[in-house]
């Protein structure tokens, strides 16, 4: 095989669109390109690479390219943090043309504009240093996070809320968690804890996607007046984010891995170097593509 079809093409968004159907919060870029390279059979064609991209496979090269009509008709989001996931007008499309090919019938035809200029228009768009450099520190960033145990975590979360302002009273630990298993610290936004709200914190399962269920239980241990930190590095259900912008009392705050990041880089010079080792973030600036700016 020395080239591709408009109905393989088809065929390889259409898995991309079944694989994001059950997944409501989306999946990263590098969990669908793994899907590709071992759950699905691929052409020594498409396991190969073109001259602008030696170093990526051509099916994810057609992935990527493939997509590019698809988010610019709003039936699908890729996040800066190289997370994607199908919009409702996206689910809407995909239940009125049940035929691939006729589903991403424009997709298909801007990937053949571009295909017929790949030494310039798509090596740019398909191999953007940046998205390509976001996706996998991303990528790299979550499993840092799964491969810290308990206490690490608390560490880290500690340092954050520090920057921010607020004052550690008590901190749970994997030999001794004397106070509620939901709760692993209670902190004060002021030093002796006499003028404001005492505010509870519960770092979520880093393995498990948050629930309204596990949120709730959290929310039943705090009492009039209390404010919780629900942390969850393990993502979170559009349910469960709905429920969080619901709360009319304001009692709680949810904080998603996302958010944890951005929180981070935003206070990075209020933790300490001790703190900043627990958690190494580092900018690195490359060349990206000019079209990006």
């Amino acid at each position: 095989m020395t080239d591709i079809s408009v109905e393989r093409i088809s065929e390889i968004l259409r898995l991309v669109f079944d694989l994001l159907w059950f997944e409501p919060q989306g999946l990263y870029a590098s969990e669908i390109m793994r899907y590709f390279q071992t759950s699905v059979a691929l052409t020594e064609f498409e396991n190969g690479q073109y001259n602008f991209a030696p170093y990526t496979p051509r099916y994810e090269v057609i992935i990527r390219v493939g997509t590019i009509p698809l988010v610019r008709a709003g039936w699908m989001e890729k996040t800066n943090k190289g997370r994607w996931l199908i919009t409702e007008a996206g689910r809407k499309a995909c239940k009125q043309y049940t035929n691939p090919e006729d589903f991403f019938r424009e997709s298909v035809r801007l990937f053949q504009e571009w295909k017929d200029h790949e030494d310039s228009r798509l090596a740019r768009l398909s191999a953007d240093p940046y998205n390509i450099a976001a996706e996998s520190a991303w990528d790299q960033i979550r499993h840092y996070i799964d491969s810290l145990n308990t206490d690490e975590l608390r560490s880290v979360v500690s340092a954050l809320l520090e920057a921010l302002g607020c004052h550690i009273a008590w901190s749970a630990t994997t030999d001794h968690k004397e106070y509620n298993e939901l709760v692993d610290m209670m902190c004060y936004s002021d030093p002796l804890g006499v003028g404001s709200p005492r505010i509870l914190v519960h770092i979520a399962n880093k393995s498990q996607v948050s629930t309204i269920e596990g949120l709730s239980a959290f929310m039943n241990v705090l009492h009039p007046g209390e404010v919780g930190l629900y942390i969850s590095f393990g993502g979170t259900t559009s349910a469960l984010k709905e429920f969080t912008l619901k709360q009319t009392q304001s009692q709680i705050r949810l904080i998603d891995l996302e958010k944890f990041i951005e929180l981070w880089i935003e206070n990075l010079e209020k933790i300490s170097v001790e703190e900043r080792a627990r958690f190494p973030l580092r900018p690195v600036y490359f060349l990206s593509n000019p079209d990006s700016f």
